[in-house]
């Protein structure tokens, strides 16, 4: 049985003893260390596979926007993925841009060298990536419209397009400090920022529990390691860290008919890389024998509600809500597939699934990248009933016949191969 205490001890461990985990940091590789010390205890095959990931090695030197003839000081975080001004002063014009409606705009040339003031954390599409990079503007000042924060959010680029197409030294403002520019009249922006992106090493930690089956399948579990730049990630995700952990524990006391595999992503806030390139090294065999993924993420939010991202046939949708249903545990369906967590690569696969999430606000959670991700916003109670509730599922489903098994909504593949492509670069993309 899992515990609520067992969970709180992980999840501090990595959340405040170690702390932020940013993709390719010593902090990510001392969390990988303690994930695969930790499966050892119950589970008899553990190792690392590393793969290169863009480590970000820089600081914000200045912010300044010109409003009333004087310039002010304003805090901002660098995009994991962009570049860096160099330590160079840039110095630019600010313009407004709205991301809803303004790549409607068939000319964006009026962007060229100018501080652009993006309202929306992204562009739309690559598409849409591909016109503002090709705009060439000095630097882009991104505001996440999710969430009215005080503070800038942490976020990133897609590593597939910036390899595509490029990048600008892009920076994430807070909410209420874009509109006190566009109430006060601001018209300039100056902007530094000192260190550079460096190639480094990233890990996923797979723990296996093997099958008693010669002919078995494979069930996957996982997790992702590592945090956003100044976020000690409690729920994002030290907590799925833990529920994979103490998962396996219990998984490990009785042997099963199908393997268990379970994996600790690394860089998943680069858009979930770690997964992709176990996907990518692990393909024909996921293709053979996968049969369902679970995973964890952001699943431990006080108050709020559970979300489910399910990419599966209807048939596996019900035997999913009956199963949590039966002990208690009610979800709102996101269904259909999502790019943005590390069951996504499994699907390109045909591998069905299920992503266990919690939202505590409409547009997904309020200290989503935020400096206060951390165990005071979080109910290790709710967070044991998922780990105990989806650790039976995947026992009861690990002693099943898997040589027939359901697949992926068909009607959602089309859209998954185009998100493959065009936010993953697909099989081919490498660093």
């Amino acid at each position: 049985m899992i515990s609520a205490g067992e969970l709180y001890e992980k999840v501090f461990h990595l959340s405040h003893t170690i702390g932020t985990r940013m993709a390719g940091s010593m902090e990510e590789r001392g969390a990988a260390d303690y994930m695969q010390e930790e499966f050892g205890k119950s589970v008899p095959k553990v190792f690392q596979e590393t793969f290169p990931v863009l480590s970000q090695h820089a600081s914000v030197d200045c912010l300044e926007v010109l409003q009333g003839g004087e310039w002010q000081s304003f805090r901002a975080t660098l995009y994991n993925g962009a570049p860096t001004t160099g330590g160079e002063l840039l110095t630019a014009k600010l313009v407004y841009f709205d991301s809803h409606t303004d790549y409607q705009r068939p000319d964006l040339s009026y962007l060229k060298g100018k501080a652009v003031l993006h309202y929306g954390a992204s562009s739309p599409d690559e598409e849409g990536y591909e016109r503002l990079i090709q705009a060439e503007p000095a630097f882009l000042l991104m505001v996440d419209t999710r969430y009215t924060n005080e503070v800038p959010l942490n976020d990133g680029l897609l590593p597939a397009q910036v390899a595509k197409y490029g990048a600008v030294p892009t920076m994430s403002i807070s909410f209420f400090d874009a509109w006190k520019w566009c109430r006060n009249g601001a018209t300039e922006a100056r902007l530094r920022v000192s260190g550079e992106n460096v190639i480094a090493e990233s890990r996923n930690v797979i723990a296996e529990i093997p099958g008693t089956d010669p002919a078995g399948k494979v069930i996957y579990m996982g997790s992702h390691i590592d945090s956003v730049a100044g976020s000690p990630g409690a729920d994002d995700n030290a907590i799925g860290c833990a529920i994979l952990l103490a998962a396996a524990k219990e998984l490990a006391k009785e042997p099963h008919r199908n393997t268990i595999r379970l994996i600790g992503f690394g860089s998943e806030e680069q858009l979930s890389v770690g997964s992709a390139a176990y996907v990518r090294r692990h393909a024909d065999e996921i293709k053979a024998d996968g049969r369902f993924m679970m995973n964890f993420d952001s699943c431990g939010s006080m108050i709020g509600w559970n979300k489910f991202v399910i990419n599966a046939e209807e048939a596996l949708r019900e035997q999913l809500k009956e199963h949590f249903h039966a002990r208690d545990i009610y979800y709102v369906e996101h269904l259909g597939p999502d790019p943005c967590n590390d069951l996504f690569p499994f699907t390109v696969l045909g591998v069905p699934g299920v992503t266990l999430m919690r939202s505590n606000c409409e547009a997904g959670k309020f200290f989503h990248h935020r400096y206060d991700n951390d165990v005071t916003v979080m109910s290790f109670d709710i967070a044991a009933d998922l780990a105990n509730a989806s650790a039976r599922f995947v026992s009861a489903l690990a002693d099943r016949d898997l040589s027939v098994f359901f697949g992926t909504e068909p009607s959602s593949e089309q859209t998954v191969r185009g998100m493959w492509r065009s936010e993953y670069g697909g099989f081919d993309y490498h660093l």
